[in-house]
């Protein structure tokens, strides 16, 4: 909510009753089909295009330097490996979480089985 008074009266919320928002598509009179999807921005200066990369070995260099930096205090390895446990213990598929453990193996193998092991126990704790 803001209390700055940008918007003067207006409410600052969707679903007011004490003044329903007015949408610009209904003060124009257009339909959702009349409009575009793309801003004027993107008319001019191209649309949006799908993007895919690849997971490469340069991917992991810089979080495989941090992890041997973590390292240097093995207390704080443990550590960051308990957070990623707390979350994918939690993931329903054992397809998900095996990629989860080859990606972190791609940044050092203990790390990836590690992380499996310990993910088992909470699993089944």
């Amino acid at each position: 909510m803001r209390f700055d008074g940008n918007y003067g009266g207006d409410p600052n919320y969707v679903s007011s009753s004490i003044q329903p928002t007015k949408f610009y598509q209904d003060v124009k009179g257009l339909s959702a089909a009349q409009l575009s999807p793309h801003t004027d921005h993107e008319k001019r200066a191209g649309k949006v295009l799908a993007y895919t990369s690849e997971i490469t070995d340069k991917v992991f260099v810089q979080p495989r330097a941090l992890w041997e930096v973590i390292g240097r205090e093995p207390v704080h390895q443990n550590r960051l490996i308990d957070n990623l446990v707390s979350t994918v213990k939690d993931v329903k598929y054992p397809e998900l979480r095996k990629a989860v453990y080859d990606l972190f193996s791609r940044v050092d193998k203990e790390l990836g089985s590690k992380l499996q092991k310990r993910t088992a126990e909470a699993i089944k704790a």
